[in-house]
């Protein structure tokens, strides 16, 4: 999977490949979380469309990149593959329009699928695809085309091509835990798509297998010593969390409000990335936060263990998370020139690295682990 920004917040131009296991790493400031910012972007328009999608991100005019002051016109392109199946692409570019608002300047997307190839293309007034079954290519493509309303996307009414890039986009999630949301009382509910805050957790840690919520409490426990078993307790028409944890003389009970952040955060981390629904990409950020040092190296090995089964994306500043990863799964973020940049480790500083001179994470602290540009 591969994301390319234009005139995109702090982005003038970027491309940000994603492996199985990639973390973004710079100090505050850089860009990291514009670059998270873009794949939200895109969830959203496939789940709620591009005016609310646009509007939860704070509208279009606060997406425009700003060069001398001068707001310039946005522009996405993911590049992504079904299993087993050649690179498909969706771009996505806005322009502004008198008043404040916006229109789609283009809409594009080529899909390829069990050997089938679906097309869409739209000047954001209409929207022409069309659909190449592999049994048929020698027959004539016959484009069909819709009216598309002002401002919307055009995915809804692409065909094949708009179905499939709805459903590649829905793929890609975001994980910004708040602890607080973790540990108070909550709404029961049957969905198993965990929220980004981890507002659900207790319904989505219930709709686990028996097998996935034992597996969860050894990963947990080998984060936060102690934890025996999790259980779901039910007050009133809330539930929430309640935590079995060996100390010294005795098993002990602990509801979740009852659980430090650090325990919340990594919990709530490790059942969205176990939910069996979660395929495509998941983006963490900053999942050092409240929890303590010594048990981030065993958070980022679990979390690459599980990146066989989707794409693992991180944020971080943090050196010892960057000294648990290999040099290849790094992409630095910097800034310069009023634009964010990315790109992978340079071999400048991979080479002391692979000598033994220095820790990747000695390099992010002596601000020398530089991008190659």
């Amino acid at each position: 999977m591969r994301l390319h920004l234009t005139n995109f917040l702090s982005y003038k131009s970027a491309t940000i490949d994603f492996g199985r296991f990639v973390a973004l790493v710079g100090p505050n400031a850089s860009g990291k979380s514009n670059a998270v910012s873009a794949i939200r972007l895109l969830r959203e328009v496939a789940i709620y469309g591009l005016p609310i999608a646009l509007a939860r991100r704070g509208g279009f005019d606060q997406l425009r990149h700003r060069s001398s002051g001068r707001p310039n016109d946005p522009a996405l392109r993911l590049t992504f593959a079904f299993d087993g199946q050649r690179d498909s692409f969706y771009e996505l570019k806005l322009g502004a329009v008198r008043g404040g608002r916006y229109r789609v300047k283009s809409e594009t997307a080529s899909v390829w699928f069990s050997d089938d190839h679906f097309t869409m293309t739209s000047d954001g007034t209409r929207v022409e695809w069309t659909d190449r079954f592999s049994g048929e290519a020698d027959l004539p493509a016959q484009p069909t085309s819709f009216v598309v309303a002002p401002g919307q996307s055009a995915l809804s009414s692409a065909g094949m091509a708009g179905y499939l890039v709805v459903d590649a986009l829905q793929t890609m999630r975001t994980v910004e835990v708040n602890p607080a949301k973790v540990g108070e009382l909550q709404e029961p509910s049957s969905t198993e798509e965990f929220e980004a805050d981890g507002s659900n957790v207790v319904s989505v840690y219930e709709n686990l297998a028996a097998d996935d919520r034992r597996a969860l409490v050894g990963d947990l426990a080998a984060i936060v010593p102690g934890i025996v078993s999790i259980e779901v307790a039910r007050l009133a028409d809330r539930q929430t969390l309640r935590f079995k944890q060996q100390t010294e003389n005795r098993n002990r009970e602990f509801y979740a409000n009852q659980m430090s952040d650090g325990t919340l955060r990594a919990l709530a981390i490790l059942l969205a990335i176990r939910q069996r629904s979660t395929r495509g990409l998941l983006v963490i950020e900053e999942p050092e936060i409240a929890i303590h040092l010594g048990a981030l190296r065993t958070l980022v090995e679990l979390l690459h263990a599980e990146s066989d089964r989707v794409q693992v994306v991180i944020t971080t500043h943090s050196a010892d998370i960057v000294d648990a990863l290999p040099l290849d799964a790094l992409r630095v973020v910097w800034s310069q020139g009023d634009a964010s940049h990315v790109a992978p480790v340079s071999e400048h500083s991979k080479e002391p690295v692979r000598l033994g001179l220095i820790t990747p994470g000695e390099l992010l602290r002596s601000d020398a682990l530089d991008p190659a540009i």
